[in-house]
């Protein structure tokens, strides 16, 4: 792998994983420690990264990385205003924290966040990147693919993010049958440990799923009844965005 795809790889990584050791880094990408070290040195020089205080050595994005990874607000302009006051019903009808992601080939990438107005134990960062098996927007993006292109998923290795992350392929076939049938995906904990999400897709023009939009809480307030009960409003929100989307001349994702 050359230097430079190497250095973008460790930053995709850390932005999900953050902070986090040279050690868990080297064995979460499955290369030598020596080599990430390497690159955390170069990234860190650059200014991208920068170690984050506490006992042990752990390092994080800087304000720089963050502050770039935001720029894509820019290209997902139209998307953004379409969507912000669809979310901020949902927050209010929540009061979690409502995501909205962009599909970028099998990963999900944070581009909005409206944090809720009860506390929360766990921060996403813009640009924080997730494969589409482990969230609930992912699993509902999945659940949206033509055959072929779930098929094409589901013959790839699907990595487990948690201990509860649905990785069997004929398990997540089962799971995403049940996603068509209510319109909406529950996640408990399949992305990040002790966190429930519900997430619907937004679809394209074209029918495909380009985005979702979910909300994410805390495993104690967000329970599997509550989820079911929140998962229509969710379902809703999305469908909202996706006609907004649909009524503009162009179609904003088209890239």
């Amino acid at each position: 792998m050359r230097p430079v795809e190497l250095a973008f790889k460790v930053i995709e990584k850390l932005s999900t994983h953050q902070p986090v050791g040279v050690s868990e880094l080297a064995r979460l990408m499955e290369i030598p420690k020596s080599t990430v070290q390497r690159v955390l040195v170069s990234l860190q020089q650059t200014g991208w990264i920068e170690p984050s205080a506490g006992d042990r050595p752990v390092w994080r994005l800087t304000i720089r990385a963050l502050v770039a990874s935001g720029q894509t607000s820019v290209h997902h302009g139209p998307l953004r205003a379409i969507a912000l006051g669809v979310m901020e019903d949902l927050r209010r009808h929540s009061e979690e924290t409502v995501l909205l992601t962009r599909r970028f080939q099998d990963m999900l990438v944070l581009v909005e966040r409206l944090d809720g107005i009860r506390p929360v134990r766990y921060f996403f960062p813009y640009g924080a990147v997730s494969p589409l098996h482990s969230t609930a927007t992912g699993q509902a993006m999945l659940a949206a693919l033509p055959a072929g292109d779930l098929d094409a998923y589901l013959d790839h290795a699907m990595m487990a993010v948690t201990g509860r992350t649905v990785t069997d392929p004929a398990m997540l076939r089962e799971v995403l049958e049940k996603v068509r049938t209510r319109g909406f995906a529950v996640n408990l904990g399949g992305n990040t440990a002790d966190v429930h999400a519900v997430g619907a897709a937004i679809i394209a023009r074209d029918g495909m799923p380009i985005a979702g939009v979910s909300v994410s809480a805390p495993a104690e307030r967000l329970h599997k009844a509550t989820a079911s009960l929140l998962g229509p409003v969710v379902a809703d929100a999305a469908r909202r965005i996706s006609l907004g989307l649909a009524a503009e001349s162009t179609s904003p994702l088209d890239d």
